[in-house]
C-alpha cells in the first residue's frame, strides 16, 4: 500500500510540475504580448502555436498529449477564441469564397482520402 501511495504521489507531482511549465510558457507569452507592440498585432491564439511550433522544432516536450486530449481539451478553446474575435463584417464580404473554399477542401479531403484508403487497401 505504502509503495503505491508514493508512486501515485510522485506522479501527481510530475503532473503538477508540467502544468506549471506550460502554465508558464503560456502566461510568458500572453505577457510578452502585451510589453511588446510587434507582438499586440498578433492574436495571442497564433503567438502559442508559433512557440508550441518553436518548441516541436528544438524538440524539447513539456507534456505528453494524446490526440484525444488535444481534440477534447485544447482546440474547442482555440476555436471559441478565434470565433470570438472574429470580424463579422468582413467574414460577410468575403462570405462566397470563404464557403466556396471550405467545400471544395472538405470534398479534395474526403476525395483524396478515400482514394489513398482504396489504393492502399
Amino acid at each position: 500500500m505504502a509503495i503505491e501511495t508514493a508512486v501515485h504521489e510522485t506522479v501527481i507531482e510530475q503532473n503538477i510540475e508540467q502544468f506549471l511549465l506550460v502554465l508558464s510558457v503560456s502566461l510568458s507569452v500572453a505577457t510578452l504580448s502585451i510589453i511588446f507592440s510587434l507582438f499586440r498585432r498578433i492574436s495571442f491564439t497564433l503567438l502559442l502555436v508559433i512557440v508550441g511550433l518553436i518548441l516541436a522544432f528544438v524538440d524539447i516536450r513539456l507534456v505528453s498529449l494524446s490526440p484525444e486530449l488535444i481534440l477534447e481539451f485544447f482546440l474547442p478553446p482555440l476555436l471559441f477564441e478565434a470565433a470570438r474575435n472574429l470580424n463579422w463584417r468582413d467574414l460577410k464580404l468575403d462570405l462566397i469564397p470563404v464557403g466556396f473554399f471550405a467545400i471544395l477542401g472538405v470534398i479534395i479531403s474526403v476525395v483524396g482520402i478515400a482514394y489513398g484508403l482504396n489504393f492502399f487497401t
